[in-house]
């Protein structure tokens, strides 16, 4: 069944005609994911309210999604804040991602069906758009709508959305992390690597090349942790230590 690319997620102004909780959920994890609001921070109900127009009832369910994500932590009569970012969740995200995508990929390159490369052209040309005007949150967006459109092209949209759910820890750090050397060209060429896999029914191929894709993610939290040290909170069994083991390239 083809499903369409639906527009992402990520990038404020694609509020029309969805409900009023997503709205402000879209609004607030876009503000946490991009860390302009930091951990720490405090989410204040009645200005988030006024500023997107919407009551308190949509806000509170926003809220609640949010912390079952992880990125928010309410207080009864306490206030709402931003979480830390956890070494942990960003691991947990990174193994559910990856378990999840690379088998995706496989099934998307054997039903491969060309209407897709509309989708794919246009993400292509957003990417480089992102990158001539040096964009971070447009190339956050469109690389995240790339992996989705894996997930459209086996069959199983909905399975972006588990995805999505589980990665907030983990999109922080790989949103903090795109102003890094050689991200923009990086990204874009490995995206097409891949698709140009799952077009011609490589399936061992694209797996390869996604599993490679999605297997920097050590490098990037190393790459957090020397450039902003105390940005991601390590735990008990979960620090710089545990990285070789816990982010060991997935076997194929």
């Amino acid at each position: 069944m083809n499903t369409r690319l639906q527009q992402s997620d990520f990038l404020p102004g694609n509020a029309a005609g969805q409900p009023k909780a997503l709205t402000a959920y879209n609004y607030i994890r876009h503000a946490i994911i991009t860390m302009k609001m930091e951990p720490g921070a405090t989410i204040s109900e009645k200005e988030t309210c006024a500023e997107l127009g919407v009551s308190r009832t949509p806000m509170r369910e926003a809220v609640l999604r949010l912390a079952q994500e992880g990125l928010v932590n309410v207080v009864p009569s306490g206030g709402t804040f931003v979480n830390s970012i956890s070494l942990r969740g960003v691991i947990e995200g990174h193994l559910i991602r990856s378990s999840l995508e690379l088998r995706m990929v496989r099934i998307a390159a054997r039903s491969y069906d060309a209407v897709w490369d509309r989708d794919f052209d246009l993400l292509m040309f957003l990417q480089g758009d992102a990158a001539k005007r040096q964009d971070y949150d447009q190339s956050f967006a469109v690389d995240n709508d790339f992996h989705r459109l894996i997930c459209a092209m086996a069959g199983f949209p909905d399975v972006w959305q588990t995805i999505h759910n589980a990665t907030g820890q983990l999109d922080r750090i790989r949103r903090f992390a795109i102003p890094r050397s050689g991200y923009f060209d990086e990204v874009e060429q490995e995206h097409r690597a891949i698709y140009d896999a799952i077009r011609a029914g490589d399936a061992d191929r694209a797996h390869e090349l996604l599993r490679r894709h999605l297997d920097d993610i050590a490098a990037v939290v190393e790459y957090v942790f020397a450039d902003r040290p105390g940005l991601i909170v390590q735990e008990p069994g979960f620090d710089l230590s545990t990285l070789d083991v816990m982010l060991a390239p997935a076997a194929q």
